[in-house]
């Protein structure tokens, strides 16, 4: 049988189904290659998911309906700090992303943003010291609560140093070092006090929006916040609150 024919056959098969797992997708193909190898099975998932016929959302379970992958552009004042930043660090890991990225999921947007740099822990003073320097915008490193309602969320162009996670799920955006969605939902799941705007009601609604806008990988988003020991409260808080297909979360 054609290839063409039998990815068309694939598309109607799982019409209407949320989500399929491995096992169902490799009886699917067996029915057509009865002697079907492990090997061979891993290299056609492979190729499906290249050619975005399906989307891989959790760990042996996929999607049909293929959305587009979240890509937050990095403003200018973004990209100049990662500029001089990589410029001084060359060998530094690090990552920078605005909370002005949250605003299309939410119902409420806050009235100003601020920037998170998140750097390896033990270059937060260096970066912390050097910033300062080049007087790109207020800078704070791992702030307090009373500092959060004090002066962050008051100044126009705060920046905000946080440590980096070991084996954080980032994306280059025009050369940028960035957050994924899946980093970002962790994160802000999970920083409450730095970002109190966007808790209760409002977070739910952010990943309710999320979720039905783009793709999410939910393996990755739980291997990042069991890096962060929030895994578990984060998928109870998931089922309990979203709209997220309980299928997945209990995979």
């Amino acid at each position: 049988m054609a290839k063409g024919t039998i990815i068309e056959q694939l598309r109607r098969y799982f019409k209407g189904k949320e989500t399929f797992s491995r096992e169902e997708l490799y009886a699917f193909y067996t029915q057509f290659k009865p002697e079907l190898k492990e090997t061979t099975f891993r290299w056609i998932i492979f190729n499906l998911k290249k050619q975005q016929i399906i989307a891989s959302i959790s760990r042996g379970l996929f999607t049909l309906s293929f959305k587009p992958f979240f890509k937050p552009e990095p403003d200018k004042s973004e990209k100049k700090i990662f500029s001089v930043i990589e410029k001084q660090f060359s060998t530094l890991k690090f990552c920078i992303w605005s909370t002005r990225i949250v605003s299309e999921f939410m119902l409420h947007v806050p009235a100003k943003h601020i920037i998170v740099l998140q750097v390896e822990k033990e270059a937060l003073e260096p970066v912390y010291d050097f910033l300062k320097e080049q007087k790109l915008g207020d800078n704070f490193i791992q702030p307090e609560e009373k500092e959060i309602k004090r002066y962050i969320y008051e100044s126009e162009k705060a920046i905000v140093l946080l440590p980096l996670t070991s084996k954080s799920p980032l994306q280059s955006v025009n050369k940028v070092q960035t957050t994924t969605l899946e980093k970002l939902i962790v994160d802000l799941y999970s920083d409450k006090k730095l970002f109190a705007a966007f808790q209760g009601s409002e977070l739910v609604h952010i990943v309710n929006t999320a979720y039905n806008r783009y793709a999410i990988d939910f393996t990755t988003l739980f291997y990042y916040a069991n890096r962060r020991r929030k895994d578990i409260d984060l998928k109870t808080f998931l089922k309990d609150k979203t709209d997220i297909s309980k299928e997945i979360l209990n995979d």
